[in-house]
């Protein structure tokens, strides 16, 4: 096993005993995809979020979009759960969850959904002394959260 998944397995055990059980693994080499393919390898399921919602959500009017985010990631990480028998889920490309018109709050959502599992999340945007961010701040989908500096894992 290499060096990063040693250290993820460790992360993964240290966030078990927390209320929201999420890593936030930033994509220092590879790609969100290539992050994907790892965790696969190693019999974690992973989920592109923009490529699921975008396809549940096509034929769901747009003011109702906001109301079915949720009901479709958590149907896919359930799904994921009972095929892979296990208790952590890898998701990336969650870029869509930024999108203005899903009105989300990406974290909020990440940890609601957290519940007994352990979310390994690739992260989209970048860290610095701790606080997770996306995108630029002038940008419309801007969001940052400082609440999980010690859950961001150099991947």
């Amino acid at each position: 096993m290499s060096g990063k998944l040693e250290r993820l397995r460790a992360e993964m055990a240290g966030v078990r005993s927390r209320r929201y059980k999420l890593l936030f693994l930033l994509p220092e080499t590879a790609s969100a995809s290539a992050i994907a393919g790892e965790m696969e390898r190693e019999g974690i399921a992973a989920i592109n979020v923009s490529l699921l919602l975008s396809d549940k959500l096509r034929h769901v009017a747009p003011d109702k979009r906001p109301y079915e985010v949720a009901k479709h990631v958590k149907q896919a990480i359930n799904g994921h759960i009972n095929e892979y028998k296990a208790d952590v889920v890898c998701l990336y490309h969650i870029e869509y969850l930024f999108d203005l018109e899903l009105k989300q709050n990406p974290i909020k959502l990440l940890e609601a959904l957290s519940g007994n599992i352990v979310l390994l999340v690739a992260w989209p945007g970048g860290a610095e002394q701790g606080v997770l961010y996306y995108a630029d701040p002038e940008h419309p989908e801007y969001d940052s959260n400082g609440e999980y500096g010690s859950c961001i894992l150099p991947y």
